[in-house]
């Protein structure tokens, strides 16, 4: 019932922001140990590749909220013994590219538009194997708008999926030194 208040509300623009400077990789690891125990009982690694000190600029709480999502749809769809990895690059101009990846069953390429659509699940069997409304990519894809940035989504079936959240130069306060360039 939470995810179609947030979308309701979402929709109609009555979600306000509250930005903040926070650490990314310490945000995106809270964000990840409520699935520590689901990951480990299906021996599913999560590996966080954000770097140290990438200092972002965004409303915490629905950040976290977007990689909760993200991630909650990489474990439901990545079988037993799969892989999952969040990573961070800096992009030249300044943006950031937080990228959630795994080796779960996948998507047909013209499928995409429809897994990013509201209550939309691409298994529309009553016996479907995936339990969910179909919310959690549309959420995200509406937080990360209204943080300015841009939602996108590689698939194929078989493979994996690798969603790309692509923030603007605005959200980045700072990235560590070390960090890669994309």
């Amino acid at each position: 019932i939470n995810d179609v208040l947030d979308l309701s509300a979402l929709e109609a623009g009555k979600v306000a922001l509250h930005k903040q400077s926070f650490d990314a990789g310490v945000a995106v690891q809270e964000a990840c140990a409520e699935f520590e125990k689901t990951a480990a009982a299906r021996s599913i690694p999560i590996k966080n590749d954000l770097p140290p000190g990438l200092a972002i600029v965004a409303d915490r709480g629905r950040f976290q909220e977007m990689i909760h999502h993200l991630l909650g749809n990489a474990l439901k769809f990545t079988p037993e013994g799969g892989k999952v990895r969040l990573a961070a690059r800096l992009k030249p101009d300044g943006g950031v590219h937080m990228i959630v990846e795994d080796t779960g069953i996948g998507m047909a390429q013209e499928t995409i538009a429809a897994a990013l659509a509201p209550f939309r699940q691409l298994d529309g069997a009553l016996s479907r194997r995936f339990e969910g409304a179909g919310l959690g990519l549309s959420i995200a894809k509406a937080l990360v708008e209204l943080h300015g940035g841009a939602l996108s989504l590689k698939s194929a079936v078989g493979e994996g999926t690798i969603v790309t959240i692509a923030l603007p130069p605005s959200c980045v306060v700072r990235m560590a030194s070390s960090a890669k360039v994309a």
